[in-house]
């Protein structure tokens, strides 16, 4: 454990979580398993973006100021999802309109047959 993170305190809704090896200071609003599986997509994200660099310059970034690549890759990870959302809201706008159609094509009732002789 670090010096720094000895002696600075959590606040109640803090914890320490290891990403990529680094110490990370986070607000916490979930539960254990939710945080796991969000440093596990962060993790993921880090080293996509370290293939993106490594094909885009051919190779790994020489040296990384921590606080930066931590902050793109939580914004990369902010934009993947605002995408996601953007994306199932337009599948969501498609259905309605389709089941708007299909609703118009099916004709109304027809009345029922009088039985008048």
């Amino acid at each position: 454990m670090n010096a720094f993170r000895e002696t600075v305190p959590l606040a109640a809704d803090e914890v320490w979580v290891k990403i990529l090896g680094r110490d990370c200071r986070v607000l916490r609003r979930s539960n254990e398993r939710v945080l796991e599986e969000s440093v596990s997509l962060l993790e993921q994200t880090y080293r996509d973006m370290e293939r993106a660099y490594a094909l885009r310059w051919g190779g790994p970034p020489s040296t990384v100021d921590t606080t930066t690549w931590l902050l793109m890759g939580a914004l990369n990870l902010a934009h993947r999802v605002v995408r996601l959302e953007q994306e199932a809201s337009q599948q969501t706008q498609n259905l309605e309109l389709t089941l708007t159609r299909l609703l118009d094509d099916v004709p109304d009732a027809s009345p029922a047959p009088s039985n008048e002789i």
